[in-house]
């Protein structure tokens, strides 16, 4: 159970009326979604959420080497038949845990999970998604809301990806797009923005439910060294010994959360403020 260290403020959880599993994607390896994830579970611990975070990326567990000793993270190896659907059977034992004898439950139950995709696994996801129904099952058994994350760059495979989820998943699921400004300012997203496929997507009348937000860029000595220390973002601004990364990861978190706080319900935090 990924959980924070510190006590949590109870008045920092999250709604448990609509549960959510927020999935974090992106078009291949380097577009920045374990970045993303990483200052998700960051903001996670910060306010002390009950959460499960699972690193599917077991060629690069980012999302483990960082923060499994903040917090429990779960490796799971979606290229292995069977693993998802194991995966889907604990959500069912953490959203329900259970109870002793005198009714009480051995554990707090979750809300809120975070699975971040490897590169190239999107036909498997989507094989599972139709065998399993697995947006009905999440709905009518644990009445929980799906988000897909997409991280996108500036190049045309970015656009495609989103494309092709919406044509998988559509009305099914909420959508968060992330344009990280580690490739440009927001107005270079050009083949984004311009796409006539998109814009028909994101028509009131479609009744799609897509946001979008930028991740702010951290600059490269800092993102260089918070790698190299394996550093999660808050042991990064406590390194006193080298304030320009210290200054530089502060700001790009609180820049961070601000974008995020636009996103909030979908991202499971919709009564949390940030």
């Amino acid at each position: 159970m990924a959980t924070a260290k510190k006590e949590a403020d109870t008045t920092s959880e999250p709604s448990t009326d609509q549960r959510r599993l927020v999935i974090v994607t992106g078009d291949k390896g380097g577009v920045g979604k374990s970045f993303f994830a990483r200052g998700l579970v960051q903001t996670y611990l910060d306010i002390g959420v009950n959460f499960k975070a699972i690193d599917a990326d077991i060629s690069n567990p980012q999302l483990y080497r960082f923060f499994n000793s903040k917090c429990s993270v779960e490796k799971l190896d979606l290229f292995t038949r069977g693993n998802l659907d194991i995966f889907l059977d604990d959500i069912k034992t953490l959203v329900n845990p259970e109870k002793t004898q005198e009714g009480k439950e051995t554990e707090k139950s979750q809300s809120l999970f975070l699975l971040e995709l490897p590169p190239q696994s999107r036909r498997i996801l989507e094989e599972f998604i139709k065998d399993m129904n697995l947006f009905y099952i999440l709905d009518s058994l644990f009445k929980m809301r799906v988000t897909m994350v997409v991280v996108i760059s500036r190049v045309l495979d970015s656009v495609d990806q989103l494309l092709h989820l919406h044509k998988f998943c559509g009305n099914q699921v909420d959508y968060v797009v992330v344009k990280n400004l580690f490739f440009g300012e927001p107005k270079q997203f050009s083949r984004y923005d311009s796409s006539l496929d998109i814009n028909n997507l994101k028509a009131p009348e479609r009744k799609i439910s897509l946001k979008e937000i930028t991740m702010p860029d951290l600059i490269e000595p800092a993102f260089d060294y918070i790698d190299q220390h394996s550093l999660t973002f808050e042991d990064a601004i406590k390194q006193v010994d080298r304030p320009s990364v210290q200054g530089r990861v502060r700001s790009w978190l609180n820049t961070y959360k601000s974008q995020i706080s636009l996103v909030k319900e979908e991202l499971g935090l919709g009564n949390v403020n940030l």
